[in-house]
């Protein structure tokens, strides 16, 4: 259960498509001179180094956001992520969820980052507490160690009630995808204009049972009638045997024009991360 650490896949194409959403939200919050409030249910360590053995060990960035270090971006929203992310690439790192999180948000906002895993927790509270110690990051930062989905259920709706939820576990268990899905229509029901964003894998025949629990919780969230879309980028073919072929973003209630932004993001960013890779972006529930 807890054996998970996200540093082997850090800056893959999964935390490409990922961070790319979980951006476009935060912008479109900043839009209003008002207070939110977001919520990272699995935070991992914060920052991933990207020489570290573990990281070091697949070097799943090198066919992610190395990629897109090395672009000049034209699209506003891959151009902000470049810029977010040069930094730490410069210094042989990449910022995890969190550390995104961290520098996007000002002094007015709040976020509260979850992470269960002990080796993890104590990265990821190291990093933060050294990032306001030299006064780095906006807003306040608060680090739990706590089961995700028991947390958020737990910490929402916040006040005033402006926010956004980053949900990404690693699904190492088939539980966690009903989880994801008792867990959403639980904050849902207490805070319905919460902004919800899932990231779940795309996973070939050998992972069937997995396959499926994914696509009945995508299912029973779309049964809800909130209005959602997704994005889904692969990046290998669909063969029986490819295991995670590539993955997606279930986002509810999602900002306006951020399926736009997202859309000129993946379309040019996709070129540059392999000859097999794609996406599509599909609105399953519009309120148009």
């Amino acid at each position: 259960m807890l054996s998970y650490q996200h540093a082997f896949h850090a800056g893959n194409h999964a935390d490409v498509i990922k961070h790319l959403c979980w951006i476009g939200v935060i912008n479109h919050l900043k839009k209003k001179n008002k207070p939110f409030t977001l919520f990272d249910t699995h935070s991992g360590a914060g920052e991933y180094q990207l020489d570290h053995a573990m990281s070091a060990k697949n070097k799943e960035y090198e066919s992610g956001v190395s990629k897109v270090a090395q672009l000049s971006p034209q699209s506003s929203l891959l151009n902000h992520y470049h810029t977010l992310i040069q930094t730490y690439f410069d210094k042989g790192m990449y910022p995890g969820s969190p550390m995104l999180s961290a520098n996007l948000v000002r002094e007015m906002d709040n976020v509260h980052l979850m992470e269960l895993h002990p080796a993890e927790f104590e990265k990821l509270n190291h990093v933060i507490l050294s990032q306001q110690h030299a006064a780095k990051v906006g807003g306040s930062c608060h680090v739990h160690q706590r089961d995700g989905f028991e947390g958020i259920k737990a910490l929402t709706p916040p006040q005033p009630n402006r926010g956004a939820v980053l949900i990404d576990p690693p699904y190492e268990r088939i539980q966690e995808y009903t989880d994801v899905s008792v867990t959403v229509k639980s904050v849902l029901q207490r805070w319905q204009q919460g902004q919800i964003v899932i990231w779940y894998p795309l996973l070939s025949a050998r992972a069937d049972k997995k396959s499926q629990a994914c696509s009945a919780m995508i299912a029973s969230l779309v049964e809800l009638g909130i209005p959602c879309f997704q994005a889904e980028l692969t990046v290998i073919e669909n063969t029986e045997e490819a295991g995670m072929y590539g993955s997606g973003v279930l986002v509810l209630n999602p900002p306006w024009q951020l399926d736009v932004q997202l859309n000129d993001a993946l379309q040019e960013v996709a070129p540059h991360l392999g000859d097999n890779t794609a996406f599509h972006l599909t609105w399953l529930v519009n309120d148009n």
